[in-house]
């Protein structure tokens, strides 16, 4: 009897262990947040949707979390996602892609407890999420939200290559995207911010559904609502000022991506467009105040 209970105990541990990617909370990968300066046991998270279709992942790769999403599991694309950057790191692109196996109702999944490559033959169960075979001759590339360019080591760059991370986009969008703002921002923050391991710089990306969308095949059903096309993207970074230790430093970036068209934002003007975007009050860092150490144009 008291073998079976020590069992019963062993396996409701282990079970819990299970719960550690999808999460209630962002409490278990709280450092990809910037730290409320009220309160630093606490942590600023951009809005989240209420919805039960948008879940909250700690992404774990290598056993280690590596950043941090909420995911729209009906249009199977990232809301956004959360990282920080220290500096630049050199790391070579693997296009090895993941998903995430506790969005999905399939019993061999239920005890992963990181981001893993699919089963293939269990393609036709997932449901809740993109995989890669769903962006072959779609005529869209698959846009990273958390850029493998701002990653701190090899690992972490492998960890973006998973389809919960991943949203629509055309070649010269991506392309725009990648040349306008993933690379002009490193500079940005290299510029203005005080950086080093215990003061990143703080980074939100997301993107904006959009009316088109793309079907997507699971087995021989075809789900005509497959996967959402946005219509933007966006993203904001604050930091420390290298120059000023107590001033949060900011800037944001939206773009609409027919045609490309870029705004460079203060904080306030991108929550303004985004609560415009999403119709629903929508707020990057909640609660801060920044100060601006240069003109945004």
């Amino acid at each position: 009897m008291m073998k079976l209970l020590a069992l019963v105990l062993l396996l409701s541990s282990f079970s819990s262990l299970t719960l550690m990617e999808v999460v209630k909370s962002f409490e278990n990968c709280s450092s990809f947040f910037v730290k409320n300066p009220k309160d630093q046991n606490a942590i600023i998270v951009p809005t989240v949707f209420t919805d039960a279709r948008y879940k909250k992942i700690c992404q774990r790769w290598k056993n280690n979390y590596r950043f941090a999403t909420v995911y729209d599991t009906v249009r199977r694309i990232p809301v956004y996602s959360a990282y920080t950057f220290s500096k630049q790191v050199e790391t070579t692109r693997n296009d090895n892609w993941k998903i995430e196996p506790q969005l999905e109702e399939i019993e061999e999944y239920k005890n992963k407890t990181e981001m893993i490559p699919p089963d293939q033959n269990k393609i036709e169960k997932i449901q809740n999420q993109a995989v890669n075979s769903d962006y072959t001759n779609i005529g869209y590339t698959r846009g990273h939200v958390f850029p493998k360019k701002y990653a701190a080591n090899q690992d972490q760059a492998d960890s973006t290559f998973t389809l919960t991370n991943i949203a629509p986009q055309t070649k010269n969008s991506n392309t725009e995207w990648d040349k306008k703002v993933e690379k002009p921002m490193v500079g940005v923050i290299e510029r203005i911010c005080s950086l080093n391991k215990d003061q990143p710089a703080y980074i939100v990306t997301g993107v904006v559904p959009g009316k088109e969308w793309k079907f997507i095949r699971r087995g021989v059903k075809i789900i005509k609502h497959g996967i959402s096309v946005p219509s933007h993207f966006w993203s904001a970074f604050c930091c420390t000022d290298r120059n000023n230790k107590k001033k949060l430093v900011f800037r944001a970036y939206l773009a609409k991506l027919d045609n490309f068209t870029l705004e460079t934002l203060d904080i306030a003007a991108l929550n303004k467009q985004l609560t415009k975007l999403y119709k629903i009050t929508f707020s990057v860092f909640p609660g801060l105040k920044f100060e601006n150490t240069e003109p945004l144009f």
